[in-house]
């Protein structure tokens, strides 16, 4: 599947050239805080397949081992990167057409708000999946 996308204010566009077709939702504090609730991501893609016309993007070192991406000028979060693996993890929001794409798993459930539930069965992980 290929897909196309922007922030919200259009500085930002992204395409992926190959994505699996599943998404993943992210329960952890730091998703929750970066993206106002969980992160609903597409599956990872490595960095040979995204092509960003970027002129506003800025990066946050969020820990050791990863950043995250968002727009400089609407402030849209963009993405998770996992500096180890070189893989983004874009916030599937970003993308209009993603008429394929399953929701299959969920990670950091134990930090999963009691307000929120999905109704698609899921794989389910307390922290990082295996």
């Amino acid at each position: 599947m290929k897909a196309k996308g922007s922030c919200l204010c259009g500085k930002i566009q992204i395409t992926i050239k190959e994505i699996d077709a599943h998404i993943t939702v992210c329960h952890c504090q730091m998703c929750q805080k970066f993206h106002g609730g969980p992160m609903i991501a597409l599956a990872p893609c490595r960095r040979d397949q995204v092509v960003f016309e970027d002129e506003q993007m800025r990066w946050y070192a969020s820990s050791a081992w990863a950043q995250r991406g968002f727009c400089g000028q609407c402030g849209s979060s963009i993405c998770y990167f996992a500096k180890e693996t070189n893989h983004y993890y874009f916030a599937a929001g970003l993308f209009p057409d993603l008429s394929e794409a399953k929701l299959t798993e969920e990670i950091f459930t134990k930090d999963q708000p009691s307000y929120l539930h999905f109704a698609e069965q899921t794989i389910r992980w307390p922290g990082l999946a295996e």
